[in-house]
């Protein structure tokens, strides 16, 4: 591959990963202000839709630049966040660590790609990433700020926020590729930046 080639890709890339953030961002803000009545803290509602943006991110993205995008909608989500800046940005990594953890785990059990357009892979993927999610989460939370355990059972209501939002995603994704070519146009330019090559196994 030649270099300015190279770079270009990589560009454009960045620039999905970007609009990625950004879209994160917006719905988590519009989670928080249309379903404010589900919230029982300001990580934990009982339906976060942002929640499957992460693993699209991932699935659509690409590993490296889908957990970018993730990472940088928590980051631009700063200025709303009531944490310090060092837990946001440990609830950042974690956000987009866990995303692309779920898509590894699901690939190794399965031993065959995810296809984007099979709800049973997408429903799989999402339960599993709800549980990866909220033992991680309340795994840094015990050690590093306590003061987030707020309810006794909090982490099953971020398990079952982060399912509900997953759900809805995943039927909204389904959608998108099956009778749009926007999720295999994002995917394709993104897999075609050299960081991104291994990630190319994901099927329509």
């Amino acid at each position: 591959m030649k270099k300015d080639e190279e770079h270009s890709f990589h560009f454009e890339a960045l620039l999905l990963a970007v609009l990625a953030g950004v879209l994160f961002c917006v719905v988590h803000l519009l989670n928080g202000w249309l379903l404010s009545s589900f919230e029982i803290s300001d990580h934990i509602s009982f339906l976060y839709l942002p929640s499957f943006l992460r693993l699209v991110n991932v699935l659509v993205l690409g590993m490296v630049w889908g957990s970018l995008g993730t990472a940088i909608g928590c980051l631009l989500l700063m200025p709303w966040s009531q944490d310090t800046v060092f837990l946001s940005l440990v609830n950042a990594t974690a956000s987009a660590g866990c995303a692309a953890l779920a898509v590894m785990l699901m690939r190794f059990m399965q031993k065959r790609p995810l296809s984007l357009a099979r709800f049973s892979d997408l429903l799989s993927l999402a339960l599993l990433y709800a549980l990866l999610n909220a033992l991680i989460h309340h795994a840094l939370w015990s050690m590093l700020d306590p003061s987030q355990l707020v309810n006794p059972n909090q982490l099953a209501f971020m398990m079952v926020g982060d399912i509900n939002g997953a759900v809805i995603g995943a039927l909204v994704l389904r959608w998108l590729a099956r009778h749009t070519r926007l999720v295999a146009f994002a995917r394709t330019r993104a897999t075609q930046a050299p960081l991104n090559e291994t990630d190319s196994d994901l099927k329509n």
